[in-house]
């Protein structure tokens, strides 16, 4: 699942890393990459695609993702 914000060039989308863990990755129109781990891996798909929904549509694409993944208790750390 991923998605482009209609408003600029940012871009978000959940990915599964060898082994099953699950990334979320943030780019914004600047060409900044943020990556973000799913602490939880039992976090369900349905729960971070509508996080990722609702944070696209946000004017801060990645505090908008950080905050509804919070509101549905969906721990992330970010990837080195």
């Amino acid at each position: 699942m991923s998605y482009h914000a209609k408003n600029s060039s940012d871009f978000v989308g959940l990915r599964v890393l060898f082994g099953g863990r699950k990334q979320i990755v943030c780019d914004n129109e600047s060409g900044h990459r943020v990556l973000l781990n799913i602490c939880d891996p039992a976090a369900s798909d349905v729960q971070i695609d509508e996080a990722l929904k609702e944070g696209i549509n946000s004017r801060n694409v990645l505090g908008g993702v950080m905050l509804a993944l919070q509101t549905r208790n969906i721990s992330v750390d970010f990837a080195n």
